[in-house]
């Protein structure tokens, strides 16, 4: 398998975890297609090689940062689809089954805009230097 490149869309596979009618505890895999916007090196949160960080995609509109991904079709997706800013989760390599496309280099800087707008620099920075925060 190659290795998957920051700006692909990949199919992986999520392990979610619920409990049954008798309260049992079960996992469930869910495949998902995802955006990749971090390889590891820290582009988002700390270096981490063993981890990427990626946005799920929906078919479900959102005005709350939930960005449409206009030429859906032209990059081989199945149905309109918007790009969730508002969750970015981490994945193992393990977890990447296949390749669906690569995201034009303009759109990606579009979604990491978008997420760095949510992000509250300033409160990251004091509390990476231990600063008291005004709320």
């Amino acid at each position: 398998m190659q290795k998957p490149v920051i700006g692909e869309i990949w199919v992986v596979a999520i392990p979610i975890i619920y409990y049954d009618k008798n309260k049992d505890i079960n996992v469930k895999i869910q495949r998902r297609p995802v955006l990749i916007l971090d390889d590891g090196r820290g582009l988002i949160v700390e270096e981490d090689k063993r981890n990427y960080h990626v946005f799920k995609l929906t078919t479900q509109g959102d005005p709350y940062k939930r960005i449409l991904i206009k030429n859906w079709k032209d990059l081989g997706l199945k149905y309109k689809s918007y790009v969730r800013i508002e969750m970015p989760i981490k994945i193992e390599e393990a977890q990447f089954e296949s390749k669906i496309t690569e995201m034009p280099a303009e759109d990606l800087l579009k979604y990491y805009q978008e997420l760095y707008k949510i992000l509250n620099i300033k409160a990251l920075e004091k509390l990476s230097k231990k600063e008291p925060i005004e709320l």
